[in-house]
């Protein structure tokens, strides 16, 4: 009789396991100042303003009579 838990299942769920592992550390690793500081930027959030935008609204000149070339033909001098 064979059991369910043989010695290479166990070893190929070892291995997943520790790919999985070896992936999430270095992500943990970045992720957790974010995480330690977003209480910070949290407690912020209500003293931020919203702001009006300064865009200066001038009109865009073009030149007049532009002629427009095709986008389909090849051009070789220029």
């Amino acid at each position: 009789m064979y059991n369910n838990f043989s010695f290479l299942n166990i070893i190929s769920g070892l291995s997943k396991t520790l790919n999985i592992a070896n992936q999430m550390i270095p992500l943990y690793k970045q992720v957790k100042p974010i995480i330690a500081n977003s209480n910070k930027v949290l407690s912020n959030l209500p003293k931020i303003k919203p702001t009006k935008n300064n865009i200066n609204n001038s009109k865009i000149t073009t030149k007049p009579n532009t002629p427009i070339k095709p986008s389909n033909v090849p051009t070789f001098f220029q």
